[in-house]
């Protein structure tokens, strides 16, 4: 059966719908999208995968229905009222588009990271449509490999995880309401944006923006700043992306000796990498945060993570100690990072021109590896391990409001740190300077650690 490139419909009906204020994560996720347009959809998610072995197409239809029965928030819509209001709307039914494209076996990945990309660089209506579109590869009515892509307003990328694992449920038997029914203890959007309302969302407003007011206090802007003149072919941003076959092994012999996790390693490497080009012995930047540890939200979707504010002081600490105070430092803005971002940026509108404030306000750190640490191998050589690679990429200019952005990220070939960089702060060589600075603290450390 010879298999045509086409678009269906994945259909849902007899879900629940209602309608209600937003939640702080759905504020301020549209709010940013929406200093972004037309580019909006590179903050899109997006996620693909085999199937195996591959199932019938009406299978994997059926399935993507059933994902859309079981999350909300994959049928909510966000629409700004005529006096500036979002409101949030919960469809009981309607559908979202399934790209279908021919392919073989030996060509169906290949095919489903194109069809991937293609889904993602469109951005959504958000009032207007549902917030997914799917994609897959079927040869024989058999699908090979799928593909989805999901709004920023409905999923990031730590809700990922919840997703797949509920289509595979559901591609493999599970029907929607039992998979729901299953996770009754997550909440949905409209139950997040009551709670957040609750006395106890109310406290945890207010300690989470009494923080931000007390890391503003302090902030420090970089010591000797110097503005660069990019060339006229030059870009406003680059993003440069190292990835490093050794950090990996590196990180799971150096925790244990350090009894710190790979997160706050890697963030102490980057607190202590960027205080020093700043001159400041400070650290401050908008660190993201999922935020599933809350009550009621480990496994639940939406645009739950949101940034809290870090700030690390690194002057006179070494590195043990400089562990300490990031693992302080870092808990403290986990707490801190679930509030009303409205009535935060009121609080912080006397900070507006404080140069400080503005620039750590345009440093950013997602930490987005998912991936478990290897165990640690008694035989690696720091010294043997093969050099990282680095490689250039176009870059967002997340709207010409940031000074740099970190990420980390999981890759086959190795742990990633990938940074974006304001070209009128960094130089090309200065980025590639600051990746490999924080790879080498992290190298150092560990080849440091004794070995039995």
């Amino acid at each position: 059966m010879k298999t045509e490139a086409t678009i269906l419909r994945v259909s849902c009906t007899g879900a629940r719908s209602g309608e209600g204020p937003v939640t702080w994560g759905q504020y301020a996720i549209w709010h940013a999208l929406q200093k972004l347009v037309p580019g909006d959809y590179a903050y899109n998610v997006p996620v693909d995968g085999p199937v195996s072995p591959p199932l019938p197409l009406e299978t994997i239809r059926e399935a993507l229905g059933g994902l859309l029965y079981v999350h909300d928030a994959l049928r909510t819509r966000v629409v700004q009222g005529p006096d500036g209001e979002l409101r949030q709307y919960v469809d009981a039914e309607g559908d979202a588009a399934l790209h279908v494209r021919p392919g073989t076996a030996e060509t169906a990945a290949e095919l489903g990271v194109a069809l991937r990309q293609e889904l993602w660089g469109r951005s959504f209506d958000y009032a207007g449509e549902w917030q997914a579109r799917f994609g897959v590869v079927v040869e024989d009515g058999l699908v090979h490999h799928v593909a989805a892509v999901f709004s920023h307003t409905a999923a990031d990328a730590w809700g990922l995880p919840r997703l797949m694992e509920d289509l595979i449920a559901l591609s493999t038997g599970a029907s929607p309401e039992q998979v729901r029914e299953a996770a009754a203890a997550d909440l949905q959007p409209l139950e997040q944006a009551a709670e957040q309302r609750s006395a106890r969302g109310q406290r945890l407003d207010a300690a989470a923006r009494r923080h931000w007011r007390t890391a503003a206090a302090g902030a420090r802007a970089p010591k000797d700043p110097v503005t660069l003149t990019p060339g006229p072919d030059d870009p406003p941003y680059r993003r440069a992306h190292l990835i490093s076959p050794a950090l990996p092994q590196a990180l799971a012999r150096l925790c244990p000796a350090v009894r710190a996790t790979p997160p706050t390693v890697l963030l102490a490497a980057t607190a202590l990498t960027m205080a020093e080009w700043a001159g400041t012995g400070r650290c401050g930047l908008q660190l993201m945060v999922n935020n599933r540890f809350h009550s009621g939200l480990a496994r639940a979707t939406g645009p739950l993570a949101m940034e809290g504010y870090l700030a690390i002081d690194t002057e006179g600490a070494d590195f043990t100690e400089l562990l300490g105070r990031t693992k302080r430092a870092s808990l403290a803005t986990y707490r801190s990072a679930y509030y009303d971002k409205s009535a935060l940026e009121t609080e912080l509108a006397p900070y507006a021109d404080d140069p400080g404030v503005v620039f750590e306000r345009s440093c950013w750190y997602n930490d987005q590896r998912v991936a478990a640490p290897p165990a640690p191998d008694p035989a690696w050589d720091p010294a043997a391990a093969p050099a990282a690679t680095l490689d250039w990429q176009p870059a967002t200019d997340h709207g010409g409001r940031v000074g740099y952005v970190l990420h980390m990220a999981d890759q086959p070939g190795g742990l990633e740190i990938a940074m974006t960089a304001d070209s009128r702060l960094f130089t090309p060589a200065e980025v590639e300077r600051l990746l490999r600075g924080i790879e080498r603290t992290v190298l150092e450390q560990a080849a440091a650690v004794p070995v039995d």
